[in-house]
């Protein structure tokens, strides 16, 4: 069995687990989520559950980022940046705190929960806030690399984590500092999908099986990449198409703007996303969900 089978959120954990066992400088907190690989820390002193009550669980992060330790939060994406926004915003970020906040549950992954669970808008939500950075992990590959790393990357830090097996492109050698990754190249540079996320896969599959032209980069770091290098890329391009699970004004489409408009980039773009509407739709499946929305992969081949 190849290392990176299995549940991404079980390859992103379980390497959390081994650092959290061999600094002890790291503790873990979460807002009563739970997650399978960590389930036998829960009775170490330094994994603290503080119930549903996001604002003391970022409070009490911050407390101890202070004093030199190094907190990993993690619990629902929405509920780990809507609750607690203004603690985010002041009582880590505005010291520069070296807290890592993991949003388990991006997108529609937990189509069955409804509205409060959908995680469509926190992506721009927490660009808002100047310092923090984040990273949006679309595969098992690129989850090992940044929780190997977690103590590494410095500063108050947002990772949004999906489910499911995604070892589908293990090949892909990771830059963390670079920020984005083309992991999917045609011969010809004529179509160029941007993604981000588990939407990655889906774009993948369908470059992969299409006669076309079309490449496939996975943006997967929002504040701090390689700007120069991803204008270069999407210059050398016909034809750009953003395709995105998060809504049109709430994920990676703004970044992108911001960062055309930087530059001075005139180029005709389409673009995929989730409607700018709060969806009170609920789904046993989440394929089902995305299609429901107009994102599914039918939709994407029709804009090639």
């Amino acid at each position: 069995m190849n290392k990176l089978d299995g549940d991404v959120r079980d390859i992103f954990f379980n390497n959390i687990k081994k650092i959290f066992i061999k600094n002890n400088k790291n503790y873990i907190l979460t807002n009563d989520s739970d997650v399978f690989a960590l389930k036998s820390l829960r009775n170490n002193r330094r994994f603290i559950d503080a119930g549903v009550a996001e604002q003391n669980l970022i409070n009490i992060s911050a407390g101890l980022a202070k004093f030199g330790k190094l907190p990993i939060v993690y619990g629902f994406c929405s509920f780990l940046t809507f609750r607690c926004y203004e603690q985010l915003r002041f009582n880590i970020a505005s010291h520069n705190l070296n807290v890592k906040i993991i949003g388990i549950g991006p997108g529609f992954s937990f189509p069955y929960d409804g509205p409060t669970h959908h995680g469509t808008q926190d992506i721009y939500l927490m660009y808002l806030i100047p310092e923090i950075e984040i990273y949006n992990i679309s595969d098992n590959n690129l989850a090992n690399e940044v929780s190997k790393k977690i103590n590494k990357i410095k500063g108050p830090t947002y990772i949004r984590i999906d489910k499911g097996n995604l070892n589908y492109n293990q090949n892909i050698k990771y830059n963390l500092d670079k920020g984005y990754e083309i992991i999917f190249k045609s011969k010809k540079q004529n179509i160029l999908i941007i993604t981000s996320g588990i939407f990655c896969k889906y774009a993948t599959e369908l470059a992969s099986s299409n006669n076309s032209d079309v490449s496939v980069l996975n943006l997967f770091k929002f504040k701090n990449f390689n700007k120069k290098g991803f204008i270069k890329i999407i210059k050398q391009y016909k034809k750009i198409i953003i395709y995105d699970e998060s809504s049109e004004s709430g994920g990676i489409l703004p970044i992108i703007n911001n960062c055309l408009l930087k530059y001075k980039v005139n180029k005709k773009i389409k673009v995929l996303t989730s409607p700018d509407k709060q969806i009170f739709e609920y789904y046993q499946n989440r394929d089902l969900m995305i299609n429901k929305q107009n994102l599914g992969k039918k939709n994407l081949n029709k804009l090639l």
